[in-house]
């Protein structure tokens, strides 16, 4: 069960410039009622650009590393910290990224939000 926590994560993702490619088995929540969490089983002839207007992307643990890896990322450690929080530390080109949260999807999804607002402020100057 996903938690709003996550969904607001994932909103920040969108909102920084993940770019979603839809398969089949993605997790999704409605743009125009985020409570609405669905698995995108038939895409009813939409075309991407639709499916990507319609509904934000729910990144699994699996996705998330994958986006941190595509964007120069090396997962340094994942896991749980000492006060028993999730804790992921990211080595980077510009340096290192830390960041803990009570779940390991936010704290990834986190984790992502700071690598896309690198790869934005990188593509401005």
């Amino acid at each position: 069960m996903n938690s709003i926590e996550f969904i607001s994560t994932s909103i920040s993702l969108d909102r920084a410039g993940l770019r979603w490619e839809p398969e089949i088995g993605d997790e999704v929540t409605e743009r125009d009622a985020v409570d609405r969490v669905a698995i995108l089983v038939d895409p009813q002839g939409h075309s991407p650009e639709q499916l990507r207007d319609s509904f934000i992307w729910l990144p699994t643990v699996e996705q998330l590393i994958d986006q941190i890896s595509l964007r120069g990322g090396a997962i340094y450690h994942v896991g749980l910290a000492d006060d028993m929080v999730y804790e992921a530390v990211v080595k980077t080109p510009n340096g290192v990224i830390e960041v803990q949260s009570p779940n390991l999807r936010i704290a990834l999804g986190q984790t992502l939000i700071q690598l896309l607002q690198v790869e934005f402020r990188e593509m401005v100057h």
